[in-house]
């Protein structure tokens, strides 16, 4: 009995022992943790807005960036996402009603459009100080397109410089079907496809298109002189950067009666007209649809859109201005922070774990690294939108990509060639009153005819009458001028 006793008091004295480092562990969590709660609670927090749907997930995120942001750099962030259909309506109305925000996403049009409002703040001060490390990780040529007026008013993202146009096609159906996605090139081409899916397949949705309209005109070789609701294109293989009309092109002709014929048929979805690029039904089955990427988007498509894709390229290798900014981070030129905002434009260009963080979630919670170090994703509380948010080129890779991906996309970005406009910010001050009549006369019939859903044989001229009278060919003529004498001087 006696050894029996002196083995229970050792093990109660073992327990003792136990009992008071866990307490003093404890204790000692319990201040760490009240040390931070008041660290957070006296550091900065700017308050950031980007575009995507607000996931389950996104409060966890949003708790582990800010330790690791506080730990780092001090500061801390509130992190909100707007939904695909209401984000640029809260953009509108941060600006409009004075809003309280540091730090937001933008793309081509209310990039440039609140630069030149002085909207956004002016970031140039920086490139040399706080943000030069993120001045030497982005290429030069998304400089190049981000300048307005000489100035710096946003960090573009860092991905692949050129945006082709892609055919997303359901994989499903292309390896039911036995389709050679590469025959098909063109918009005129898809008939026999989407015949095929029409009558085999009646859950799916042949072709789908939205009142965006994703650039259809990179299809045919043009691009956007200035907004996609003024239609004054050139070519992009044209040096001499003639600046047309395209709704008087061929090509438009032709595309148009191709949609609407599709239309008639049912091809199209009934809706297309007042559907967002980015809107989605729960349970929506898609054969084809259109959209913007790099090289080997086939991994990204199918994350984005949530069911396996087969990738077809259909327009040029061109980096314009419209494709170095589709995706900038900006500032509030209202910020009472500017500092603290050029920091987290920096640490998300430059800070791997940050730039992982926003993507990806919490490691080890939203996703793990496998023994290739690529992304498994554990489930679907979190998914970052990628071009909105900072350099590619420091991401992991995620399972199933080409572990090589972001040297291809290094390549592919040296092989790009430049728009012969490339950084061409048009002076539109004296012609406000056209471009707001071109715009509105756009808006009535654009959505309409180029989804399909109207006859262009009707419609078409129609477009083009009012367009005259609304002043596009004296803006055509103003456009030609500047880019002649103000641009093409310098540049080629």
């Amino acid at each position: 009995m006696g050894r029996y006793r002196r083995i229970s008091a050792i093990l109660s004295v073992a327990l003792a022992v136990l009992l008071t480092a866990e307490c003093a562990r404890v204790e000692e969590q319990e201040e760490y943790a009240a040390e931070d709660t008041e660290d957070r609670e006296e550091a900065i927090r700017l308050v950031y807005y980007t575009i995507g749907e607000p996931d389950a997930g996104l409060k966890q995120v949003e708790e582990a960036l800010n330790t690791l942001l506080l730990q780092r750099y001090g500061f801390t962030v509130s992190y909100n996402k707007t939904g695909w259909n209401d984000y640029e309506a809260k953009l509108d109305s941060l600006f409009s009603t004075d809003g309280n925000f540091d730090i937001a996403f933008a793309w081509t049009e209310n990039y440039l459009e609140n630069a030149l409002a002085g909207n956004w703040l002016d970031l140039t001060p920086y490139m040399e100080g706080i943000c030069a490390d993120t001045w030497a990780a982005v290429n030069g040529k998304f400089w190049k397109g981000a300048t307005v007026n000489g100035r710096i008013y946003g960090i573009p993202t860092n991905k692949e410089l050129a945006v082709l146009m892609y055919l997303l096609y359901d994989r499903e159906l292309v390896e039911k079907y036995d389709i050679d996605v590469t025959r098909y090139l063109t918009m005129e081409s898809l008939e026999p496809l989407l015949r095929t899916v029409s009558r085999g397949e009646p859950d799916y949705i042949p072709l789908f298109l939205s009142n965006s309209h994703v650039n259809l005109a990179s299809m045919g070789g043009y691009e956007y002189v200035t907004y996609t609701d003024i239609p004054l294109v050139i070519r992009t293989d044209d040096t001499s950067a003639e600046v047309v009309n395209l709704f008087e092109t061929e090509y438009c002709e032709q595309l148009l009666d191709t949609l609407h014929k599709y239309y008639s048929a049912g091809y199209i979805n009934e809706d297309a007209s007042m559907r967002t690029a980015f809107s989605r039904f729960q349970g929506e089955k898609v054969f084809l649809r259109l959209a913007g990427g790099g090289p080997e988007s086939d991994v990204s498509f199918s994350s984005t859109f949530g069911y396996p894709i087969v990738t077809q390229q259909v327009s040029d290798l061109v980096v314009t201005s419209e494709s170095a900014l589709g995706g900038i981070m900006a500032v509030n030129a209202r910020t009472e922070h500017p500092e603290e905002c050029a920091v987290f434009l920096n640490a998300v260009n430059t800070d791997p774990d940050v730039r992982n963080l926003l993507n990806y979630g919490v490691e080890g919670l939203h996703y793990r690294l496998n023994e290739d170090g690529q992304v498994t994703y554990l489930n679907d509380d979190y998914r970052g939108v990628a071009y909105t948010q900072g350099n590619w080129f420091i991401l992991n890779t995620v399972a199933g990509e080409n572990p090589d991906k972001w040297e291809l996309y290094r390549e592919f970005n040296d092989i790009a060639i430049e728009s012969p406009i490339l950084g061409f910010i048009p002076d539109l001050s004296g012609f406000s009153e056209e471009c707001s009549n071109i715009s509105q006369v756009c808006r009535k019939y654009e959505n309409a005819l180029m989804t399909g859903t109207v006859d262009p044989e009707e419609f078409l001229p129609r477009m083009r009458d009012e367009l005259e009278q609304a002043g596009i060919g004296s803006l055509q003529k103003e456009l030609q001028r500047q880019i002649n004498v103000n641009f093409l001087k310098f540049y080629t």
